[in-house]
């Protein structure tokens, strides 16, 4: 199985923001942007990158991992 790493389209919720701004849209990479990749052998590895990508996303971005 192969596991990717998918973040959120717009960044999570800020306050003031109206309930149904949920942002449950999730991407691999944005059209046009060097984003790279990224996809693992095992769930673990996945969550691993996942959490570290989330710890430094300066957007405030939420990650996940999806089996593809």
């Amino acid at each position: 199985m192969t596991y990717r790493v998918v973040k959120q389209l717009y960044p999570t919720p800020q306050s003031g923001d109206p309930e149904w701004a949920s942002r449950n849209v999730y991407v691999a990479r944005l059209s046009g942007s060097g984003d790279q990749i990224w996809e693992f052998d095992t769930e673990s590895e996945a969550d691993t990158k996942s959490a570290e990508l989330s710890g430094s996303d300066s957007t405030n971005r939420n990650y996940k991992v999806i089996e593809v």
